[in-house]
């Protein structure tokens, strides 16, 4: 009697360790369609260059506490560093992808610079039969030669594929910015207080930092930013900085008392009790939760 070995789905973890890129010798991973993404409760940062295209089933997850739905009419593209949470995936879920090094991906924008301003703000993008067709001929092809015997330089053989189909992308992103609805004042608010956010979050937790570098009052920031999202400004902000301490709490070997200081707190108590009002659990807890 035979026995059929189920190899284990990866979570975005153990992609990312799987691929921290040895700059000069591991300069891409192509993402087959066996490599399975699991569920997983803990986030992960993704800070390397990397494309998804699913091939069939769906995927929930969020993206920097936003959720989405990843389906054959959308592709994931991250450029910039991003949070993320698996959430569930359907049985026949399988996605094909790629992911740079990230001096690899600096010689692509050096060669087609438009690329750098790729999915800058949104990892989530939406496609169209005929570009998902285009980017399905690429992948193959891609495969096809990256599998083919005797490859001596793959990542010099591979280079003109690999930039094809991020210029692919980019023309999407082209095509999506040129036919999207302009976005209202409020969702602009919205948008520019997550870009200042993402970047001061590890010094700045007071809603009046954010409010006074968009000119605004705090009052009238938390308002708009509660109708266009549904969350507070502050609650935004306390999520944001839990999730980058679930982050390093679970891939980082960092001392609770180091990540509080990373994060902005001069006292270990403090962040304690910050983290652990915000997510419900201490980050002794969640830590050793996340061990098991």
């Amino acid at each position: 009697m035979s026995v059929c070995m189920i190899e284990p789905a990866f979570t975005f973890d153990k992609l990312l360790q799987r691929l921290q890129l040895d700059e000069g010798v591991t300069p891409f991973v192509i993402w087959r369609e066996k490599d399975l993404f699991g569920t997983h409760d803990n986030p992960v940062k993704i800070d390397i260059p990397c494309f998804f295209l699913c091939w069939e089933g769906e995927m929930e997850l969020e993206i920097n506490l936003q959720p989405y739905l990843f389906n054959r009419e959308h592709l994931l593209c991250f450029t910039t560093p991003c949070t993320c949470r698996i959430v569930s995936r359907s049985s026949g879920f399988r996605c094909v992808g790629l992911l740079l090094s990230k001096s690899f991906w600096r010689k692509l924008i050096f060669t087609e610079r438009t690329l750098g301003k790729i999915a800058v703000r949104d990892a989530f993008i939406a496609v169209d039969d005929d570009e998902r067709e285009r980017l399905a001929r690429f992948y193959e092809l891609l495969c096809l030669c990256a599998d083919a015997p005797g490859l001596q330089d793959s990542a010099g053989t591979l280079y003109p594929l690999i930039l094809g189909m991020f210029c692919q992308v980019r023309n999407i992103c082209r095509r999506l910015e040129d036919t999207a609805t302009p976005v209202s004042h409020s969702e602009k608010i919205f948008y520019d207080f997550l870009d200042l956010l993402y970047i001061h979050y590890r010094r700045q937790r007071r809603v009046s930092f954010y409010a006074d570098a968009l000119s605004l009052t705090p009052r009238h920031l938390t308002t708009v930013i509660r109708q266009v999202s549904g969350r507070s400004a502050a609650r935004w902000i306390e999520e944001y900085i839990v999730l980058e301490a679930q982050i390093l709490l679970r891939n980082s070997p960092m001392a609770i008392k180091e990540i509080a200081y990373e994060l902005g707190f001069n006292e270990q108590s403090l962040f304690s009790k910050y983290f652990s009002r915000v997510s419900g659990s201490s980050p002794e807890s969640y830590r050793r939760s996340s061990t098991v």
